[in-house]
């Protein structure tokens, strides 16, 4: 059995806030099971479902039985954004990215600046995370709502239908977009700067491209460039640099 067959569940906290078949979600959604994994994490902050409102609705999509192609469910396709107060006018802002604006798939650019906005702007807790990753989101999102001053989370939300992968693997995607360093996991406290994840044996970005149907017109230069761009980006990470 490979790591992701390891099986979680009895080890998360057992009441559910978020039923799947309450919301018409695509099977194997992961802005679902990022928004399951939150409210998990803020089942002991009392009130906070009260104080919490979409910044950016996560609209219910059609009807299985009416969505007639895979194109009209991408149209469908866009992030979410969830706000919720906290004490002294502070506030937790999540954002479940699923490389999506307004419809149309934007693979890099989103997930990589609004957090570092985010620590810019001096925002006392600023993380990144993936429900891949269930308990480093838990813990994270409890640590935001723990602190003092406002703070912002960006977790990476594998999308099957946008991202064309079986919706089987959508946990196996989000944990090789860590393991190759595409979306890496780290949290900014007041400035100072971690890596929460570390994989000293770096996956290669063609493992984690090569999953997905998307990238299917990707030459070998193209993945040669984002690989380089990678080890960049995560060299800095590692000095603590966001």
């Amino acid at each position: 059995m490979d790591k992701f067959g390891l099986y979680v569940p009895q080890l998360l906290p057992f009441k559910e806030h978020f039923l799947p078949q309450a919301h018409p979600a695509c099977m194997g959604c992961g802005v679902a099971l990022g928004v399951r994994q939150a409210y998990k994490a803020l089942e002991e902050t009392k009130g906070w479902m009260k104080k919490a409102s979409w910044e950016i609705p996560w609209e219910q999509p059609l009807p299985g039985s009416l969505i007639k192609s895979k194109k009209e469910k991408r149209e469908m396709i866009r992030p979410a954004m969830l706000n919720i107060e906290k004490k002294s006018q502070a506030s937790l802002l999540i954002c479940f990215d699923n490389e999506a604006v307004e419809g149309k798939l934007s693979p890099t650019v989103f997930k990589k600046w609004i957090p570092a906005v985010a620590v810019a702007r001096g925002l006392h807790y600023v993380a990144t995370a993936c429900p891949s990753y269930p308990f480093d989101l838990i813990d994270k999102v409890k640590r935001a709502m723990e602190c003092e001053g406002s703070s912002y989370i960006h977790i990476l939300s594998p999308c099957p239908v946008g991202w064309d992968f079986d919706s089987e693997f959508t946990v196996n995607i989000g944990r090789y977009a860590v393991e190759c360093a595409i979306f890496p996991l780290y949290e900014v406290v007041a400035g100072d700067y971690r890596l929460t994840i570390d994989h000293p044996g770096v996956r290669p970005v063609e493992q984690y491209i090569k999953m997905q149907n998307r990238f299917k017109n990707f030459k070998q230069k193209d993945i040669l460039e984002i690989q380089a761009e990678v080890d960049r980006e995560y060299a800095k990470l590692r000095e603590g640099k966001v």
